[in-house]
Order: structure tokens, then sequence, then C-alpha cells
């Protein structure tokens, strides 16, 4: 075997191995995020490509720790993998990534940790005065984001977040705007089933079309497959037999394996009704990082010292801010979602002989907008309407 074709397999492998860990984390973090009761929206994706930032300026338990919560190995693959598929992902012009340090103009980073992130993440680095204006910091930070999301994400890091003895903001924004392949007709009031005696009123969109569709008998749910118009991205719908089936959905994700979804779904004619929704949510991830394994980083014991270039300085995480926004309609889908997260010195068509089958979204249901390599880049779930 060439050097070269050994490389490929390496690449493809390290690619599914990353593959699989966004999807294992998405799963992590929709059990913990579900302990609410309500709609869930969220980046897998955002938060993972942060969390492994920080990590690559990691040492000892805490580089253990971030690596085990974000479903990786301890080998350095993972970095070759997240080049090739944010080159992949960067090709399009639906979704848009960006990555950015912001330090203190004191704070001296090491040389090796801007190359990495540089290289491998795509991440830029841009000094300011945190220590003499933590506020204006604070509201430059924001418009990058509110920039970078196409003004959906607002104030991602809320007044008096940043401050004097901030040293280092870690951030990435995810915007994703992709029209469907198959657009929706125009939205006529139907029922939508919160609970199977309390419905409400909401525009439901049609669609009828030849679609990937699967139905699990044991499993008792319904998953259909809506491409976008750029062949690369799709949105995979989760629907439960029964109205008040989502708890059981949710007690099963794990047994689903959603990268494996497509593989078992076959063409059918699908007459398609779904919701217009739109949803926006925040999230603070510290509890929900700790409940999955990361502490240390929290804490005065945290070790990211490839980060820092001096010996006197040291760093802890003090917060971890995540924003995500969906609008769907007939036409499309526009999503997009930031993960902020701070460090501080520790100094303180009808074909008639595919099968026909209804899909009516008119009761809860889970949604993933996946790459056709299967990273989830938004997760949610659709309880309550407006």
């Amino acid at each position: 075997m060439s050097d070269n074709i050994k490389n490929m397999a390496l690449a493809t492998n390290s690619l599914e191995a990353l593959s699989l860990a966004n999807h294992d984390f998405s799963l992590s973090l929709y059990s913990k995020f579900n302990q609410k009761d309500g709609n869930i929206f969220y980046s897998p994706f955002s938060i993972h490509l942060v969390m492994f930032m920080a990590s690559v300026g990691a040492a000892a338990k805490t580089f253990d720790e971030i690596v085990n919560t974000l479903h990786l190995t301890k080998n350095n693959t993972a970095l070759d993998a997240y080049k090739e598929l944010l080159e992949n992902l960067n090709e399009n012009d639906v979704l848009k990534i960006a990555t950015g340090m912001f330090a203190d103009n004191s704070f001296k980073i090491k040389q090796s940790y801007l190359e990495k992130t540089g290289k491998y993440l795509q991440s830029s680095l841009e000094k300011l005065d945190f220590k003499g204006n933590p506020e204006v910091q604070r509201v430059y930070i924001n418009d990058w984001v509110q920039n970078k999301t196409n003004g959906k994400i607002k104030d991602l890091f809320p007044a008096g977040s940043i401050q004097a003895d901030t040293n280092l903001v870690l951030a990435n924004a995810v915007h994703f705007k992709c029209g469907w392949k198959n657009e929706f007709s125009d939205t006529q009031d139907e029922p939508f089933f919160l609970t199977p005696e309390n419905q409400v009123n909401v525009k439901m969109m049609s669609l009828r079309k030849d679609l990937l569709y699967y139905h699990d008998g044991d499993l008792k749910y319904a998953a259909l497959e809506l491409p976008y118009k750029n062949f690369f991205f799709k949105m995979i719908i989760l629907l439960p037999d029964a109205k008040d089936g989502l708890k059981d959905l949710e007690s099963n994700l794990h047994k689903i394996k959603l990268h494996e979804l497509s593989n078992k779904m076959t063409t059918y004619n699908v007459n398609v009704k779904l919701p217009r929704f739109k949803l926006e949510q925040t999230f603070d991830l510290i509890p929900v990082l700790t409940e999955l394994g990361c502490t240390s980083m929290f804490s005065q014991s945290a070790n990211f010292s490839e980060i820092y270039e001096s010996t006197s300085d040291s760093l802890y995480v003090s917060k971890v801010i995540h924003k995500a926004y969906i609008d769907l309609d007939e036409k499309g889908t526009e999503a997009a979602a930031a993960t902020g997260m701070q460090l501080q010195s520790n100094s303180i068509s009808f074909i008639r002989d595919v099968p026909f089958v209804s899909f009516k979204a008119n009761r809860p249901f889970i949604f993933v907008i996946e790459t056709k390599s299967h990273i989830p880049l938004f997760v949610g779930k659709v309880k309550n309407m407006p």
C-alpha cells in the first residue's frame, strides 16, 4: 500500500471517528438539555469545536476530562480530521463558520498553540484591552458574533460577564441558510397536539415528493430526510407514532444511531405535513459540561499550560455560553449558533412504483440538520408551539 493511500485511509478513518464523536457528544448534550421541559435547539458542532480548541491548550487531568467528554481519543488525529472537515464545510456558501481567540494585550500565548489553532481550526487572534475596558471589549466580541451569524445571535456575552481579569475568550459562530431542494406549498391552519388532549392551531406546510423514509415498528417512530438545495446538507426528522410518544423516542435515541439511519431509509412517495417554527435558546454550559465529566477546567486546578507563555500565568474557564437560533419555513431554513468560552487568571414528482406514506408532524418531534458525512450541525426538539 502506497503512503498516499495509507494517508487517505487514515484521514477517512479520522473523519469517521470525528463524526461519531460529534454524534455521541450531541446525544450526551441532549440528555442534559432535556432535563428542562419545553423546546430545545443547539449546535453540538459549535460547542464541540470550542471545547476541542480548549483541549489543544490543556494538559494533564484537564486535557483527559475534555477529551473524554468530547468522545475523542488522546491521539492527535482529531486535529487533522477537524482540518479536513472545516475545509470541506467552508467550500460551500450556505454554511459560515468563524472561530476566534480574543486575548488581553498583556497575555502572552504560546506560538505552538497559535499555530495549531490557526492551521487546523482556522482560528484568528485579536488582542484586546480587557484590563483597561472590559465592557467595551464585551460589546466588540458580541458584535463579532452578531456579524458572523447574519445578525441572528445577539449579546452572546451578557453585561458584566467580561471582566478586567479576563485573559482569553474563545468564540465560535456558525450560520446556516439554505433553501429546500423541494419547497413546501403554502401553509394552512391545522392542529398540533401538544398532548393527546391539548392542541393548538399552527401554520402547517405541505409537500408531496419522493423522499427517503424509514419506519421502525419496534421503537415506534418514523424518520424522514428532507434534502437542502446544497447536496451537502439535509434535515432528518424523527416523529413518534403516538401523540404522546416523544418521551419513549427520547429514551431510545441511543438505539437509533442517527449516523447510520440513512442506510435504513428507502424512497417513498411521501405526503409531508410540517409546521413552520422559529426557536431561540441560550444555555449556560458550565453545569452541563460539569455533569458530563469536565470539572477541573472550571476550578483553580485547571491546567491550560499549553496556551500561555509565562510560567507565572494560569487559566481556568469562568464561562461557557451557547446561543442558537432557527427559522424554518416553506422555502428553507436559517439557523445560527455561537459558543463563547471565557478564561480568567487564577489571580482571582409522483412516481407510482414507489410506495406511498403520510408523514404528518402534528405532534412533538426531534430534528437534526447534518452534513452528508453525518456531522450533526444543529439538533432540536419541537414540543411547544408559540
